[in-house]
């Protein structure tokens, strides 16, 4: 055993290791949010901390003896508390309106509100899982909060995790989602009351649910991707009892049908598209005939995945940029130092890149910045914010397949693009978008910029509802029924569409 020392501006504490632990382990263990891009294999860089006065990766570190560390090569290096946002209060106030729900009830109002029961909905998130207390009767928002998945430590994306399931760490991987979701339900208890929350409702892709539940992902995680299930399943936390609700497919799961359910799918009356964009970007196109969904192996650029200088958006990520002569103007989540891009961030940079002529329509970097890459801002653990040629093809890449999804959803429904009525875009990557932007690097058609709008976190909206309404239920089994599964890879012109959609339309010129 070893004690790692951390004296820092945030913090002055001493954590022990454990036999055989990496001190990345440690630091998890201990709440700090520790990047796990890779799963601990060494090859992302992004978990560095500042040790004995040298930068080393923290999972490849197993301390043999006291190791004093005294910087962190991650934004948010303060302990987390259990259940709550690594960006605290503030975060979850936004939480609040990307969910779109009412303000919180302030706690002197709490003791006229007491009475009755209420039901928590949780979205089970890869990345984040977020919550809201609902009354039960009303369907009032009455309090909110998210945390970090506690799961990363297994690898940033599901394929890894899944990956990991199947070596033997299925158990270790579900008891890490039940303790995230506990410490949600612990907190919003403590602020209710014991014994209000009657039921939990987990919406989440098909992998996160399957390991949630413990469920076996070898089936899931390769050809033919067969889940264990798609119905809706049942089982209890702290004797509460916790649904996971139904989903589509392997690929399109329980979060999409909630945000289907939110964004009112059962109820169409003109084309209408819906938009998660993450690793894999979800869609679904509503018509009278039916809705039409598919899955876009997206990769993680729109997370900051894959980008040399990407990162989740917490504070610190710069979010917004502008370009006046070649010289960048950044805005940062919370206002913090930059730390790095998260995903609006790569793209607002890559289209003022464009607009600037320093990017052509292949998307390769212009001189004096084709080999040594764009520079964005100081990064606060020195030197500077580097965008380079291989970050422009993450996104080229990444912004391809959802947009060879779009296109070959309208051309299977017979639908052109200025029929669409509204564009739904769910999550927080949507509810920051600049849609504008989105439409000058080929994300989305230009027809669509005027009619898209941002969502919030539908899978949250709709699970909310699928926990306290009757008849959302039936809305969703009448959805569910609807939904027609298109896989992209089966498609004969997925290929030259994406190969199409890989360049930009060049500074007053056609794409």
């Amino acid at each position: 055993m070893a004690l790692l020392r951390i004296q820092t501006e945030q913090n002055n504490i001493c954590i022990v290791t454990e036999p055989g632990e990496t001190a990345a382990d440690a630091l998890l263990r201990a709440g700090y949010p520790v990047p796990y891009v890779c799963g601990g294999r060494g090859k992302c860089g992004k978990c560095k901390i500042l040790a004995d006065g040298i930068w080393q990766q923290a999972c490849q570190m197993y301390p043999q003896k006291d190791v004093l560390i005294t910087a962190f090569g991650w934004e948010e290096p303060g302990k987390i508390q259990t259940g709550v946002s690594p960006a605290t209060a503030e975060k979850q106030e936004e939480q609040m309106q990307i969910v779109g729900g009412s303000p919180r009830v302030k706690y002197e109002e709490m003791a006229v509100q007491q009475g009755g029961s209420a039901i928590l909905a949780v979205d089970l998130g890869t990345t984040t899982i977020a919550a809201v207390l609902v009354d039960a009767d009303t369907g009032k928002v009455l309090d909110s909060g998210c945390c970090i998945n506690s799961q990363r430590r297994y690898g940033a994306d599901v394929l890894s995790r899944m990956r990991e399931a199947a070596a033997g760490a299925g158990d270790a991987l579900r008891m890490l989602a039940e303790a995230d979701i506990r410490g949600l339900y612990e907190q919003m208890r403590e602020r209710w009351g014991q014994g209000r929350i009657k039921h939990i409702y987990v919406a989440g892709n098909t992998a996160m649910e399957h390991l949630l539940l413990g469920e076996s992902c070898e089936k899931l995680s390769q050809a033919p991707f067969t889940p264990v299930s798609l119905c809706e399943r049942s089982t209890r936390l702290e004797g509460i009892p916790l649904t996971v609700l139904p989903g589509v497919s392997a690929f399109v799961g329980g979060d999409i049908a909630a945000g289907l359910l939110a964004c009112g799918f059962d109820r169409i009356h003109r084309p209408v598209l819906f938009l998660d964009l993450g690793t894999n970007g979800e869609m679904a196109l509503g018509t009278a005939d039916g809705i039409l969904a598919t899955s876009a192996p997206a990769g993680p650029a729109f997370e900051g995945g894959n980008i040399s200088c990407g990162m989740g958006s917490i504070p610190g990520a710069v979010c917004k940029v502008r370009l006046i002569r070649e010289r960048s103007i950044v805005k940062t989540i919370g206002d913090k130092p930059a730390a790095g891009l998260c995903g609006t961030g790569v793209l607002e940079l890559v289209s003022e890149l464009l607009d600037n002529g320093l990017v052509d329509g292949s998307g390769r970097l212009r001189e004096p910045y084709a080999q040594t890459g764009y520079p964005i801002s100081a990064r606060t653990t020195g030197g500077e914010l580097i965008f380079t040629q291989q970050d422009i093809r993450e996104l080229q890449m990444a912004k391809a397949a959802i947009r060879s999804g779009v296109e070959l959803l309208l051309k299977r429904a017979q639908v052109d693009a200025s029929e669409v009525g509204t564009v739904y875009l769910a999550g927080g990557f949507g509810y920051y978008l600049d849609v504008r932007k989105a439409v000058r690097i080929g994300l989305l058609p230009e027809e669509l910029e005027r009619r898209t709008e941002a969502a919030g976190n539908t899978s949250l909206k709709g699970c909310a509802s699928y926990g306290h309404d009757l008849s959302a239920r039936e809305r969703m089994a009448r959805i569910l029924s609807a939904v027609q599964v298109m896989n992209l890879a089966e498609q004969p012109e997925f290929e030259e569409t994406y190969i199409a959609q890989m360049s930009f339309r060049e500074r007053g010129g056609i794409r």
